[in-house]
């Protein structure tokens, strides 16, 4: 039996991950054993093992990341034992670079090959990092093209497989019933439905939730016709942990689902979310989307002072190379503000069409011609 060590420290890794261990066990003619860092996804194959649980490794911000320092360094101190000892005949690690890096530089060193699945954003900063990654990694995995492109600008070779939400969208478009949702979730005819994604890391909770709340009574108040909010929850977050940053209106307003962020987006006539996975899935379901992130004030003046990140913060807009979604960034995400964006969609249908037009693109940018889940297993078997 072969053993892989899989490190997952986001909700939207552990997603791709599950899909690759999927895929990987199909195409595999040996029994296989994963285990390591990951959540639900991961859990639900039947085939992971979880070591450790990525829900209490999600954070976001530099700052917010050193209230993590200690839980950080026991869980990457572990698996260096149990590599040390033999335990894993391959690592698959998925973005988070701030674990995942070291923990490829000494797997590297002591001879356990390490793919690495979803490179980190070293296009937005400390860009330094891509020989590092190159070097410490039999095989480094892209899921974005313009990624290929700027490795390929500092002389490295990275393969670039596809987005893994490719298979997972069009797995779930397949048997979507969105009547059936629609009755599920008390889905009225003439009802307008806004999705509500705040994060999924407890900081994006804290500085971000808040201010959607704000938002969506401002939509409300502003509105003759019923507009529904609706908030899949996260699998790395608790409906508890939204509660202590909700006032009581704002729990009256939310409807809290739980598993079921594909049915609301397969609905949703907008959605409000944080920067991240979610705006590529948001585009992938042709969804019109409104970009509300904010982080701690130290975290953002380093982001603005240090990192002199200029781009936009959504990937969407990344992708399509112009602004198909609105964002409001930190001081400039003022509820008002962001509740008259949203509002300019729900009110003019045109504005709506144009939109759906251009996110129809993405899928085109994303595809290779081949399942992305597939093209990374049979890398991964090559190594076993």
């Amino acid at each position: 039996m072969k053993r892989i060590l899989i490190v997952a420290g986001e909700a939207s890794a552990d997603m791709h991950a599950a899909n690759l261990v999927r895929a990987t066990s199909t195409l595999s003619k040996e029994e296989i054993e994963f285990s390591g860092l990951g959540g639900e996804e991961l859990i639900s194959t039947g085939k992971f093992t979880p070591e450790f649980y990525n829900r209490d490794f999600a954070v976001s911000g530099l700052y917010e990341l050193l209230g993590h320092i200690k839980k950080i360094y026991s869980a990457l101190n572990y698996f260096k034992k149990m590599a040390s000892m033999g335990s894993y005949d391959l690592a698959i690690l998925l973005d988070y670079p701030d674990f995942n890096m070291p923990l490829a530089k000494y797997l590297t060193k002591i001879g356990v090959p390490v793919i690495y699945y979803i490179s980190p954003q070293v296009w937005v900063w400390r860009s330094s990092r891509a020989k590092a990654l190159v070097k410490n990694s039999r095989e480094l995995l892209t899921i974005f093209p313009f990624e290929k492109d700027f490795y390929k600008k500092m002389d490295l070779d990275v393969s670039y497989v596809g987005h893994p939400l490719l298979d997972q969208v069009s797995s779930y478009l397949k048997t979507s019933d969105p009547d059936r949702i629609k009755k599920e979730l008390s889905i009225e005819k003439n009802d307008k439905i806004v999705a509500v994604l705040p994060g999924s890391r407890h900081a994006e909770i804290k500085y971000i939730l808040p201010t959607l709340e704000k938002t969506c009574i401002s939509i409300k108040n502003r509105t003759d016709f019923k507009v529904k909010f609706i908030l899949p929850l996260a699998p790395t977050i608790r409906e508890e942990d939204l509660f202590s940053y909700l006032t009581p209106e704002g729990r009256e307003l939310f409807q809290i689902v739980k598993n079921r962020t594909y049915d609301v987006y397969s609905v949703s006539d907008h959605v409000l979310l944080a920067s991240g996975t979610a705006t590529v899935e948001t585009g992938l379901f042709n969804v019109p989307m409104t970009i509300v992130y904010k982080v701690s004030a130290l975290s953002a003046f380093l982001f603005k002072n240090i990192i002199r990140y200029k781009n936009p913060i959504g990937m969407i807009n990344l992708l399509l190379k112009e602004k198909v979604a609105q964002e409001f960034f930190q001081n400039d995400a003022d509820p008002e503000k962001i509740a008259d964006n949203v509002l300019s969609f729900l009110l003019d249908r045109k504005k709506e069409d144009n939109t759906k037009n251009k996110l129809k693109e993405l899928k085109q940018i994303l595809y290779t011609g081949e399942s992305p889940s597939s093209a990374v297993a049979k890398q991964v078997l090559k190594y076993l």
